[in-house]
């Protein structure tokens, strides 16, 4: 599990009274390390994944290391802060979450933009977000209606869509978890100049 690799802290919980030098346990919860900006646009080390309706990240380290407790790996590289706002959504979870977001969910949220071409070449990239009132001028200075410049995304696309970029996710190949882990729990330990962060926080050797 993450947290068993994550540093443990000396908090002073108690300043300027009676109790004043005691010391409790806590995980440094702030730390992180340069390994994985470093390892992430090494695309060689990785394969691409969708996650499926219903997997977890446990699920996913089960099928693909054979070990559920490698799920921290797959949160941490993938920048993982918040696995319910951050993971993807199951579709009975997501149609909950977008009935209590949108009072009207085939509301429109935004409109983009319809792609344009002008003697073959694309001239105008579809997708890009524009106002209600939008036409594309071609060329020659004639206006396309504005049904065939831009088109309505709904609440449900619009949230459909953030989820399920949400699904691509990378995981690191089989070959190199080991090695990964070894890494990491060797950059997470504190080195002895860094016993003291400050008057109120202390390592744990």
């Amino acid at each position: 599990m993450y947290f068993n690799r994550v540093p443990n802290l000396l908090y002073l919980k108690y300043k300027n009274n009676p109790f004043d030098g005691n010391y409790i346990l806590i995980k440094n919860i702030f730390a992180r390390i340069k390994l994985v900006d470093d390892i992430v646009p090494n695309a060689t080390v990785f394969e691409d994944y969708f996650v499926k309706d219903h997997e977890r990240p446990d699920t996913v380290a089960f099928d693909f290391y054979d070990d559920p407790g490698m799920d921290w790996t797959i949160i941490l590289i993938n920048n993982i802060r918040n696995v319910y706002d951050d993971w993807p959504k199951n579709q009975s979870a997501f149609n909950s979450y977008i009935d209590s977001k949108y009072s009207d969910v085939d509301g429109i949220h935004h409109y983009e933009t319809i792609e344009q071409y002008w003697n073959g070449k694309k001239i105008l990239e579809g997708g890009l977000q524009v106002g209600e009132s939008f036409q594309y001028k071609k060329p020659d200075e004639n206006l396309v209606p504005k049904v065939e410049s831009r088109a309505p995304v709904t609440n449900y696309m619009y949230e459909s869509k953030l989820n399920d970029k949400k699904r691509e996710i990378l995981l690191l190949r089989r070959e190199f978890i080991d090695s990964f882990v070894e890494i990491f729990e060797r950059q997470m330990k504190f080195t002895p100049s860094t016993e003291y962060i400050n008057e109120n926080l202390k390592t744990v050797t």
